[in-house]
Parts: C-alpha cells; structure tokens; sequence
C-alpha cells in the first residue's frame, strides 16, 4: 500500500514537472511569434566627399521620443560603413553623444574623443551638426535640437556655430 502511494505521488510530481515545461515552451512560443512594431525613419549621413547629407531609411522599434532618440544617435555612431559613398564624421565611440529629450526639444551632450577632437572646418562641423539634428527632428515629438559640450552650455564648439542656439532642421546642408 505504501509503495502505491509512492509511486502515485511520483508519477503525480512527473506530471506535474511536465506540464510546467509545456507551458513554459508554449509561452516562448507565443512571445517569439509577437513581432515588434517598427516606425520608418531617416539618419542623414555624411556623403564620401563631405559636401553634404545623405539621408538614409532605417526602421527602429516604436518606442519614446527619447528611446528612438537614444537609438538613433547610436546608429550615427555606429555609422553606415558598408556604403562607399558615406563616410564616418562621428567617432565610434557610444561615450562621445548623450540624448535626452524635453518638450519636444532633444538635448545632445558632446563630450569625450568629439569634444577633444572636433571636425576641422566650418563646413565639416556644420555637416556634423546637423546629421545629428536632421536625424533626431525625424521622430515624432522632437522639433528643435539644442547641444551641451560636457554637460555645459557653450558658446562653440569648433568655432563655426553657436551652440547655444536651438536647432532646427535644414535639409539643405
């Protein structure tokens, strides 16, 4: 009688087990089959003569304003390599760009290998610029673009613009 309800309570606990694993294999099932949604947007590049922008359409996953904005400065950073006709202006270097963004204005933070290292030009730094700022005024909820140079408001950055102004878009650089 004893070894009945023995092997009861085991054969109870394997089927428990069991059902537990089908479950837990049929929710990584239903979650592997949700796709994420994605929005379409441009990150403008620098052409491979660094005369002028070149945009280029990527999707992101929909998120916030300043989770898109976030991505989005990565994949400047990241750069398009793998195009002969881009070239890179922005360090690879995650460190060297920060986003936030605050009614409806994205704040970037310059510092590190950038800030020591800028673009030499007024035309160079103007293509930088502005990759940056045609890139975040692209998502939805950011319309202006204002910079920090290490965590601080500042007059220039190269010497060329003033970066205490608020940005907007200029699809004509």
């Amino acid at each position: 009688m004893q070894t009945v309800t023995i092997k009861k309570d085991f054969i109870i606990k394997h089927i428990l087990f069991l059902l537990i694993i089908a479950s837990s294999l049929s929710v990584v099932t239903a979650a592997r089959n949700i796709k994420t949604e994605t929005i379409e947007t441009r990150i403008y590049y620098v052409d491979s003569e660094m005369l002028r922008l070149i945009p280029v359409r990527t999707s992101v996953p929909k998120m916030s304003a300043r989770k898109t904005a976030e991505r989005v400065i990565k994949k400047l950073i990241e750069g398009y390599d793998s195009n002969p006709k881009i070239r890179r202006i922005i360090p690879k270097d995650e460190q060297c760009l920060k986003v936030s963004v605050k009614d409806n204005i994205a704040y970037v933070d310059i510092r590190g290998e950038l800030s020591e290292n800028p673009p030499e030009g007024r035309d160079l730094e103007m293509l930088m610029v502005y990759s940056i700022v045609n890139s975040l005024t692209e998502i939805d909820g950011i319309i202006n673009v204002r910079f920090t140079i290490d965590g601080e408001i500042s007059r220039k950055f190269v010497g060329y613009l003033d970066m205490r102004e608020t940005f907007i878009p200029d699809y004509f650089v």
